[in-house]
């Protein structure tokens, strides 16, 4: 049975165990990034040492907050934890987020006992208990970041962007800094995300079951997870088989492939990474995305988040270029990736011919040219390619530096990407502006700099589509 996280992940208030004026240390960051966001609901500071801090009342102890708090943030030294937590239980309150260290990732035996006597207690009080050794997490629906990471502190722009009502991306790391590393790099490109959720040392509550959660949620349409292990495999087998039943993307960075990289998973969450040949193979059967670096997790997920629902039908891929060298470079890179480019047919190339140079070419890659580009534009290409019966996804190479072309044709580019069964990927040569990433966002193309990413983003995609069709009656 799924359990339900609600008091943990979206509670109605909050007390904030250990919390402090200086904004210089953890205690003082955590309390001053959850009152920077509009949360809704009640935040008690507690601290036995300050009547107020940051402009709100503080109370000496959970038991003295004037109502039963559903969460409680615990960033205090980890030898006051298990105490606190028993007073967190005595007091009613259903749910802990532990980001305090020193645990079982620590040396010695005194972490392991600690953690042990988290697991007692949260037992004894039903407590829904994440961590220790966490970074919070940030639930953007509700404005709600509990965490310390600068990520979602002092932010100019608003945690979602505001014109994104689909495709939401939750992230569920076992390490605190990857989890909102791929927040940061990801709302950069306009992702959606629905939560960033670090679990740490996972001592209770691990990650599959928060996938679990969110998938019965229903606000979050593709995951990315960092993983150190796994600690249990039946509610992976649960969560995976649900994901993959509903179409919803699980994309993992595991660490561990290497002796260094299982040593250092030990000493920071405690975690036993395993063989990653299992691992593997347990990713294969369930359609589980693996990806090798944090840009290929951020652009897999910014890609299935704009085109779930637009899937490839097959490895076969038309490029429109407005550089005839980089429509080359594509190409090798698609091949390498298991994907195909062919001849287009002889309709389609004839109707291209119509706006190509006879220095072009319209074979496929279609080496369009600047001057083509300029008079016809990014979109009218991409519209002549996708229309193809020889492909099954494009790829346009463009320069996307400069805004002004695109914002010229941003209504029909939205028109042909909406119209379209196919997936429409952009790769472009040239760094992007801000304002280019949020225009193609906004018609619905993930856009890429990374031209092998981009590759095997669409051989990703079309293995996503092949194993789902194999596994749904």
């Amino acid at each position: 049975m799924t359990a339900n996280l609600d008091a943990l992940l979206s509670p109605n208030s909050i007390a904030l165990v250990g919390a402090s004026p200086d904004l210089h240390i953890f205690r003082g960051r955590t309390l001053k990034v959850m009152l920077g966001h509009p949360y809704a609901g009640r935040i008690y500071p507690v601290s036995r040492s300050h009547d107020e801090i940051q402009g709100k009342k503080a109370y000496p102890s959970v038991a003295a907050i004037p109502e039963p708090v559903d969460l409680a943030i615990l960033i205090i030294p980890a030898e006051h934890v298990p105490d606190e937590l028993e007073r967190c239980g005595v007091a009613g309150v259903k749910a802990a987020m532990i980001l305090a260290s020193g645990f079982a990732e620590a040396r010695g035996p005194t972490g392991k006992e600690l953690q042990a006597r988290i697991v007692a207690i949260a037992e004894r009080y039903g407590l829904i208990v994440c961590g220790p050794n966490a970074e919070g997490y940030a639930n953007t629906a509700a404005a709600l970041c509990p965490t310390f990471s600068p990520a979602v502190d002092n932010m100019i722009v608003p945690l979602v962007p505001p014109w994104r009502t689909r495709g939401h991306v939750a992230v569920v790391a076992q390490s605190g800094g990857m989890g909102f590393g791929f927040y940061d790099r990801g709302r950069a490109k306009e992702v959606p995300f629905s939560y960033v959720i670090t679990t740490g040392n996972e001592a209770c509550l691990e990650t599959f079951e928060i996938v679990d959660h969110l998938l019965d949620e229903g606000k979050t349409d593709v995951f990315l997870l960092f993983l150190e292990s796994i600690k249990d495999a039946r509610s992976f087998e649960r969560a995976a088989a649900k994901a993959l039943a509903a179409g919803k993307p699980i994309i993992v960075a595991k660490i561990g492939r290497s002796d260094a990289g299982r040593r250092a998973s030990l000493s920071h969450t405690a975690a036993v990474a395993g063989d990653h040949a299992a691992y593997q193979a347990m990713f294969r059967r369930h359609g589980i995305i693996e990806a090798t670096d944090i840009d290929e997790m951020v652009d897999l997920a910014a890609a299935f988040s704009l085109c779930r629902e637009r899937l490839p039908a097959g490895n076969r891929v038309g490029i429109g270029t407005v550089s005839g060298g980089g429509g080359g470079w594509l190409a090798d890179a698609c091949v390498a990736a298991g994907l195909t480019i062919p001849i287009l047919d002889a309709p389609t190339r004839a109707r291209l011919d119509e706006h190509i140079p006879v220095y072009g070419s319209s074979q496929n890659p279609v080496d369009a040219t600047a001057q083509a580009i300029v008079a016809s534009g990014y979109g009218e290409l991409a519209r002549l390619i996708v229309a193809s019966d020889e492909v099954d996804a494009v790829i346009m190479i463009v320069s996307a530096r400069s805004a002004a072309s695109f914002e010229k044709e941003a209504d029909k580019l939205a028109t042909i990407a909406k119209a379209s069964p196919k997936p429409i990927l952009m790769w472009s040569y040239t760094l992007p502006s801000a304002d280019t990433t949020r225009i193609l966002s906004q018609a619905g193309y993930p856009l890429f700099t990374n031209m092998a990413i981009c590759a095997r983003t669409l051989a990703a995609m079309v293995h996503y589509r092949a194993i789902r069709e194999r596994h749904l009656p």
